[in-house]
């Protein structure tokens, strides 16, 4: 994630179009994988959302919100093994959960 921040930053005005495009695909990805779909680390993301992302209407046709759902369910019940201490996913959404049902 830190080579996606160093590699592409901010844009500016001037930028063309090809600059823009790739700016935000990176952004999209960083977003994945470090908010929605997020490791152990907070740090890698896996390239197959890379795939998903090179055809941006066939992209915004996805159920991204049943991914991130499936993503947190997986991460939840590997987290209730005795040797794991950390949780990836979107933690947030299970925060708003947890606040919403108490």
């Amino acid at each position: 994630m830190g080579w996606l921040r160093d590699t592409f930053p901010k844009q500016r005005n001037d930028s063309t179009e090809v600059k823009r495009i790739r700016y935000a695909w990176a952004y999209i990805l960083e977003m994945i994988g470090g908010y929605f779909m997020s490791d152990l680390s907070r740090n890698l993301v896996h390239l197959g959302w890379l795939l998903k992302l090179v055809d941006f209407r066939a992209a915004g046709k996805f159920s991204w919100g049943s991914a991130v759902l499936a993503t947190l369910y997986r991460e939840m019940c590997g987290a209730t093994l005795p040797n794991k201490a950390k949780i990836g996913g979107c933690l947030s959404l299970l925060q708003l959960w947890a606040q919403f049902r108490f």
